[in-house]
């Protein structure tokens, strides 16, 4: 298993309200977290995943965030035949 790659530059906690509700707040080093961003990017993108820490830190930070590592994986191009085939088939030949 690959090692994770937490976020820079991001920290989450949580703020839990009398009523029961919940809201997370994240605070963000703008320069630290652009920079990893840039790194990780993917064709303008970059998936991250936010976990809840088993235990609150000294500082009240409630969960962490890491770098989503899955990728998909590429998908074949139409079934294995002749493009011409595929294209001027008979309305005979359709699978519905």
């Amino acid at each position: 298993m690959e090692e994770k790659k937490y976020v820079n530059g991001l920290v989450i906690k949580e703020r839990t309200f009398d009523n029961g509700g919940t809201q997370l707040k994240a605070s963000i080093a703008v320069k630290d977290l652009v920079e990893q961003l840039k790194q990780e990017d993917d064709n303008g993108w970059v998936n991250i995943v936010i976990s809840k820490r088993k235990e609150p830190s000294d500082k009240g930070v409630t969960h962490y965030a890491y770098i989503d590592p899955w990728k998909p994986t590429p998908k074949a191009v139409g079934v294995s035949g002749n493009k011409d085939t595929m294209m001027n088939g008979d309305a005979d030949d359709l699978p519905f």
